[in-house]
């Protein structure tokens, strides 16, 4: 029977809430093993518009720890500068996040990326229903932090930039040694996998694809 990307995200939220209950209890090690890691589906960027409900442009006011029975989440408070997609939530919004903590409990869920206080980005929303482990499309991945260069110039930073970069500067893999060699037309590579690298890039490739 066919799993429907609806069913994938739900079953994969139920399985990194079962994991990081057992990460609160210090069981995750034994049941593991020492090989621990997180598995997201990769979505290319249109599909990241296509499966979002809301997309801002905002900056993150504040993080605050909750606990919920043997969870805690952090609750991120947004101030929204502007929405890319969807409808406008007002000035603020606020997602739950799974994970998080103090210096007497705290839960880590692998793979996790939770918005920084004083951060500014964009924010590729999924769910607005307040019960997923990350509430973004594709966790980290739709998760777009706005930085400043030497000379004030605003750029992107996103796991789906670092992710090409470890592959093709990492000398010590067969495949990495092979792109090396290999010619690429750079407009093939471009059309195949887009990503933003500028603010304006990004703001102009989500409203030409709604348009």
């Amino acid at each position: 029977m066919a799993v429907t990307k609806r069913q994938h995200s739900e079953m994969t939220d139920k399985y990194h809430i079962f994991r990081a209950l057992l990460l609160s209890m210090g069981m995750v090690m034994g049941w593991l093993g020492p090989a621990q890691a997180t598995t997201i589906q990769k979505f290319t960027f249109e599909e990241m518009v296509d499966l979002s409900v809301l997309i801002i442009e905002g900056e993150v006011l504040s993080v605050t720890s909750l606990q919920s029975g043997e969870l805690i989440i952090s609750r991120v408070l947004f101030q929204v500068d502007d929405v890319l997609k969807g409808l406008d939530p007002g000035a603020f919004i606020e997602l739950d996040f799974l994970g998080g903590g103090d210096q007497d409990k705290s839960i880590t869920v692998s793979g996790q990326d939770i918005p920084e206080t004083g951060e500014r980005g964009f924010y590729f929303i999924e769910s607005l229903e307040g019960h997923s482990v990350n509430p973004l499309v594709g966790w980290s991945q739709g998760h777009f932090r706005i930085h400043k260069g030497p000379k004030g110039e605003e750029y992107l930073e996103t796991d789906i930039q670092q992710e090409v970069v470890d592959l093709t500067q990492n000398k010590n893999t067969v495949l990495a040694a092979k792109l090396r060699q290999m010619k690429f037309s750079s407009k093939l590579v471009e059309d195949a996998w887009f990503t933003p690298v500028s603010p304006q890039e990004l703001r102009d490739a989500v409203r030409g694809q709604l348009d």
